[in-house]
C-alpha cells in the first residue's frame, strides 16, 4: 500500500477546504467589479467581508474533522481521548 492511499478522506475533504478558504479570495478577476452593490456597497467590498466569515466556516469544518479522526486513531491505538486526559 502507499503512502498516498493510506491518507484518510477526512484529511483531503480538509485540505481541499482549506485550499478553497486561501485560493478563492485571491481570484482576483472574480471581484474586481463594483457591480452589484449590496446596501449600497460595491461588489469588491462585501464579496471579501463574505469570504471572511465563509473562511472562518471551512476552517472550523476542517478542524472538527481532523480532530474526529486523531480521536479515532488514538483510539485504535488504545491512547485514549487527550482531552479527557487532561481534566483529571
Amino acid at each position: 500500500m502507499s503512502r498516498l492511499s493510506a491518507v484518510k478522506p477526512a484529511y483531503w475533504i480538509s485540505g481541499v477546504l482549506l485550499l478553497v478558504a486561501i485560493v478563492v479570495p485571491l481570484l482576483v478577476p472574480t471581484y474586481a467589479k463594483k457591480d452589484p452593490h449590496l446596501w449600497g456597497f460595491p461588489f469588491f467590498y462585501w464579496y471579501q467581508l463574505l469570504w471572511v466569515f465563509l473562511s472562518a466556516v471551512l476552517v472550523s469544518i476542517s478542524y472538527r474533522l481532523v480532530r474526529a479522526e486523531e480521536r479515532k486513531r488514538r483510539a485504535a491505538q488504545g491512547l485514549g481521548d487527550p482531552e479527557k486526559e487532561g481534566d483529571q
